[in-house]
């Protein structure tokens, strides 16, 4: 069965596990039995899918029988049939106690045992009730047998006669008045029929251990391309999470990095406008003082002092507050938003190139690249832009 096992799974359907049966072939290309893939879509119905690769079809394919398919899984069964049974396993024995070897009471007496069963009384009798069998010509001619257990239930329910054949083609034992109405079988005795089909049933039974003995590998198989699958995901998903963190460290830098140089062109802004505020505040007030003098000059009634100070007065100069244009690097500002909108556009680009490029290429089985990098697009972090002063 090892060198036959891994053609076995070449042969099995899909969806019930077993070898074809009237295997057919989808347009796609995969073999199923024609009453598994009838079934799947009758319950599934439109749009209809391959249970295997999940190719879309809008209208049910016409399913042709696949022949050549077809011989060679009755040719893979024949071979395996013809297999001998393994050498570590022996089939139980069948009970060899016979009907004949056991004890039946006298139909007669009903208390000594049997020593003959009479085939035309269908009944059986003692030494001393057998006795005229024996003696009287009359019953000369009544054939004799060992004593036979449950006559009544091996007699014929039709012709009261003892059923003494066995019809392979009906499944029932028969009588030999029976033989007329099978007479297009082949009957065959008793003993016959129940060696040949203890024999049918023991090579059945070696052929049941084979398999039983291939679903064991086939689950222990599955069983360990589950745990493998279930680690291989592990590691890819902990390679996808470091390379989730150095991209999130990657933007998180870029952000850090243009939070910095805002509130670097922030302070710089607010300090210029901030000294030009104090500035601002000393003129005011000295614009007050003056005024007050001014108004406190005109109020002086002595023309002398009057004359003095006004003089004084009209000599000190004022000017128009000039308050001098500070704005922000805009140019600054909008680069440094420029490189966000564009980290953020490569982000997004990336990863639709990659979902649109799993959606047409096929599930690969191969593993990533020591870090990813097959499938994790990479990202690089925008140039600095050198502050304008």
């Amino acid at each position: 069965m090892a060198e036959l096992f891994p053609l076995a799974e070449e042969l099995s359907c899909s969806i019930c596990l077993e070898p074809f049966k009237e295997p057919v072939t989808t347009p796609c290309g995969h073999n199923f039995c024609r009453s598994c893939l009838d079934e799947t879509w009758v319950v599934q119905g439109p749009p209809y899918r391959c249970p295997q690769c999940r190719t879309v079809y809008q209208v049910c394919p016409q399913l042709h029988k696949n022949t050549v398919l077809c011989a060679v899984v009755e040719q893979f069964l024949q071979a395996e049939q013809a297999r001998t049974p393994a050498d570590d396993w022996i089939p139980p024995a069948r009970s060899g106690a016979s009907s004949s070897a056991t004890e039946v009471a006298c139909d007669h007496c009903l208390k000594q045992l049997a020593v003959k069963t009479c085939l035309v009384c269908m009944a059986s009798f003692c030494q001393e009730h057998l006795r005229p069998h024996f003696d009287s010509p009359a019953f000369q001619d009544h054939p004799l047998q060992p004593p036979v257990r449950d006559l009544l239930r091996r007699k014929c329910p039709q012709h009261n006669r003892l059923r003494e054949l066995f019809c392979p083609e009906h499944g029932e034992c028969i009588c030999h008045i029976c033989v007329v109405e099978h007479k297009t079988c082949s009957p065959m005795l008793l003993s016959q029929a129940s060696a040949d089909l203890e024999n049918k049933l023991r090579h059945k039974l070696a052929v049941m251990y084979s398999h039983i003995n291939g679903a064991t590998r086939a689950l222990e198989d599955v069983r360990a391309k589950q745990h493998s699958v279930q680690d291989s995901m592990n590691r890819k998903m902990e390679q996808l999470r470091q390379e989730y963190m150095e991209m999130k460290a990657v933007i998180d830098s870029a952000e850090t990095s243009s939070t910095r140089k805002l509130k670097e062109e922030e302070k710089r802004v607010y300090g210029k406008l901030d000294t030009i505020y104090q500035v601002l505040v000393k003129k005011k007030n000295e614009m007050q003082s003056l005024k007050a003098e001014v108004e406190l000059t005109l109020a002086k009634g002595d023309e002398f002092e009057f004359l003095e100070k006004a003089a004084k007065l009209q000599g000190m100069s004022t000017k128009p507050v000039y308050i001098p244009k500070i704005d922000p690097d805009h140019e600054l500002i909008k680069g440094i938003y420029q490189s966000a909108l564009n980290l953020k556009s490569e982000l997004k680009r990336s990863l639709k190139q990659l979902q649109e490029k799993k959606a047409e290429e096929p599930i690969a089985s191969g593993d990533m690249g020591e870090h990813g990098s097959e499938s994790t697009p990479k990202y690089t972090r925008p140039a600095k832009k050198t502050p304008r002063k």
